[in-house]
Parts: structure tokens; sequence; C-alpha cells
């Protein structure tokens, strides 16, 4: 989908791989009042449970997570499947495709088209999958020569997007002795191409620039305009922020002048692109980028990050150590500061904002949920409970559902997650 809201990169929600709280010592879900009219609660969860990480949400409030059962204190990783939650609860396992032993998915439109990766084993060759439901995966083949493809994401209209690749000296393994394409070590990445699926029909290279070798597909709106990245063959240390057209057709984002790399990360539906860059010299710091339909560009400046967009193009994400919001334009808006460290996840295009506050380091998992309304004000969300207070939103839809993690402590102050839901 579109992604008016979209995930942040978050190392507190690292799965503990040894001792933990069990699942089982979890409260029961239960509907909590509180101040404005806001519940919270958590899905119903397997008997043995480990984690249950959200992967991804569309705007009707339903999600996708990867789930491990196992006793992961002594090490047993039982197995893992992955299942989509509709937004009343009620859940399906996603079929993986056949002879195959794990997955991922990565992505969920509104009308519940899942797509992620299948594997036969773990450390095998990724198969790129959609699920039109969850009985029935259908893979997704990699481009002519390619042997493995990962998507990224899938847009309304059924396009969906990612990467393909191949193996460096496969392709000599395959030829006659002597042949060009041996040189290659068996086994290294060879480059990457962007790819599209349109909802059938096969794959469809997304070029890169004229002069890079390699691309990389991350984003696509519900029009089937994606957004990535385009590289030379030095490596992504020197990318450049592209979208291409429904048609295919690469153009090159703006950047402001000085900048050495840019990305893109996500599209609306009304063309609004974010992404992050990098200007050259010293100090090296990272700038997040925003983009209007007609493609200006803003710069909104030194160490921020834009992690989520609405169709109006309001930006929002962090900057400072603080949550932060931004106009199309760049102009900051107000928020109201936190006595902590937070930063913004997700809006919706009524303009309300989820995001958390952490307490300072080496406090790794101490995330607590907050919502920003459209005014700039700030109030805590609910706490499962006193004694797992901590959670991370992630996503809110237009309708006020709020799609994030409860965080259960695990070794050394990591949390492990569990899929929950606040309901306004």
């Amino acid at each position: 989908m579109s992604k008016r809201t979209s995930r942040t990169v978050a190392a507190a929600v690292a799965a503990a791989t040894a001792a933990a709280l069990a699942v089982g010592s979890a409260p029961a879900a239960v509907a909590n009042p509180y101040p404005g009219g806001i519940s919270v609660g958590s899905p119903p969860i397997e008997p043995g449970t480990y984690s249950s990480e959200l992967k991804a949400a569309n705007g009707n409030g339903d999600s996708v997570s990867f789930v491990i059962v196992g006793d992961l204190t002594r090490g047993e990783n039982i197995r893992t499947y992955m299942l989509l939650w509709r937004a009343d609860w009620s859940t399906e396992s996603l079929a993986l495709l056949p002879g195959d032993a794990g997955g991922s998915p990565v992505g969920i439109n509104n009308a519940r088209t899942v797509v992620g990766t299948s594997t036969a084993q773990v450390g095998g060759r990724q198969h790129a999958v959609r699920w039109a439901s969850p009985s029935t995966p259908t893979e997704m083949p990699p481009l002519p020569g390619d042997t493995t493809a990962a998507p990224a994401a899938i847009g309304d209209n059924g396009t969906a997007v990612g990467s393909s690749w191949g193996e460096a000296g496969e392709a000599g393994e395959a030829g006659e002795a002597g042949e060009a394409g041996t040189a290659g070590t068996a086994g290294a990445a060879a480059a990457k191409h962007a790819v599209a699926w349109p909802a059938s029909g096969a794959p469809v290279v997304l070029p890169p620039l004229p002069g890079d070798t390699e691309s990389e597909a991350v984003a696509v709106n519900s029009s089937g305009t994606a957004v990535g990245y385009s590289y030379p063959a030095g490596g992504p240390a020197s990318r450049r922020a592209v979208a291409w057209s429904p048609d295919g057709t690469v153009t090159a984002l703006d950047v402001p002048a000085g900048y050495v790399t840019s990305s893109a990360a996500r599209i609306t539906d009304s063309g609004v692109v974010i992404g992050a860059g990098r200007p050259g010299g010293e100090p090296s710091v990272d700038h997040a980028l925003v983009w209007n339909a007609a493609g200006a560009v803003s710069d909104l400046g030194a160490g921020s990050q834009a992690t989520a967009v609405n169709n109006a193009g309001t930006v929002v994400g962090g900057v400072g150590g603080q949550a932060a919001r931004w106009a199309v334009d760049g102009t900051p808006l107000p928020l109201a500061p936190t006595t902590l460290t937070s930063v913004a996840t997700g809006i919706n295009d009524q303009g309300v904002i989820v995001g958390y506050t952490s307490d300072p380091w080496p406090a790794r998992a101490q995330l607590r949920a907050r919502r920003w309304n459209p005014d700039g004000s700030v109030i805590a969300l609910p706490e499962w409970s006193k004694d797992f207070p901590y959670a991370m939103p992630l996503f809110v839809t237009d309708s006020g559902i709020v799609l994030g993690e409860l965080l259960l402590r695990g070794l050394a102050g990591y949390g492990k997650p569990l899929t929950m839901r606040w309901t306004m």
C-alpha cells in the first residue's frame, strides 16, 4: 500500500535469544477505558508464543506478523509462521510455497493482499510471494536471468515492488567450460535490479539511472508509481533517489546542492515522497528529505529523520531527540515536547500522530506509547498493565486504530514484541 504510516527501524524490538519472560505470564487481554475513549488490547496468542513481530499494516487496521513459537530460554525454536490479523483480531495463517519451511511478510494493501518471502530452509534462497488469500501463495518470479527475488511493498492497485538478483558464478557454472561468466565467485551476490510485479503478469524491470548498474525499489503507491534508489557498480554508498512511473520510466529525484547520496523511502497516493540524503564534507550527517508532488525537494535539517507522511504531505519523524512534524515544504510544525527522547512513527490523514518516548541509554526497551493530536498536544496512550508498561506504536489508521507492539522484557533490557492495538 502507499503507507501513509510507516514502520521505523528500532533496535529496541530485537527479539532476545536467551532468557526472557514467558508469554503466558502476561495479563489477559482487557478493554481498558481511558480518557478520550481509548482502549488497549492484544490479540489471542498461541500458547508457547515467544514473539509476534508486526511487519506491516493497511488502512483498514489489518496487519501481518511474523510469529515465533518455542521456549527460547532453552534455545528451542519450535516453529515460525506468519499471521494475517484482521481489524477484529480474527486471524489466519499465511501458507508457504510447497516444500518451503519459512517466510516473512513485508506488506499488505487495503484489499488484504499480502506480499513477502518464502524460503526452503534457513539461509536458503528466497522466493517472492503474493497471497491473494492466506491459503493461496503464488510465487512472483525473479527477472529473467536472475535466481532470487524479494518484495518490499504492495500498492492498492495490486502492484508489488522489490528487488531481483542472481548469484555471481552461477552463469559460468551453467555454461560450457571456458565460456565467459566463469570468473565470478560462487555464492557472491550479483547485481540487484528493481522490479515491479503487476497484479497479473510477468515481472517488469525498473531500470537504474543512465550510467548506473543497479537499482532497488522500496515503496509504491496506488497508481503504481514506485520509489527507491539507483547506484553504480561501486555500491549503494553513492546511491541516488529515484522514482519510476507506472510504465517503468526512471527519473532522478532532485536533491539539494552538494549532496553525495540520497534515497527515497515512501510515496503517498498524492505523490509526496520522503527519504534521506547526505551532503559531502564534515560532519557527515544524514538529513531527511521530502519531495512534493511536483518534485521540489525540501531539506528537513541535519540529523533529522522522516518516518511517515500522509496524503496532505505532512511529514513526521524526529530531530534533536524529539518527535517532529513538518509541512511538505519543510516548514516545522509545532509538536508538544516530551521530557524524554521521542520520535513520531505514524500519521493518518486526519493529522493524528503516534510515536513513543524512550528512557535514556542503556534502557533499550523502555519505550512508552504516545499520541499527538492534530493541534500538536501530546497524551500518553494507555499501558497494557503496570507490569508491562512498554510499547511502540507504529501505524495509525484514518479510523483511529493504532497498531504496534507490546514489549516484554528480554535479556539485557531488550524487548521481545507482541502485536497490540489501541482503539480510539
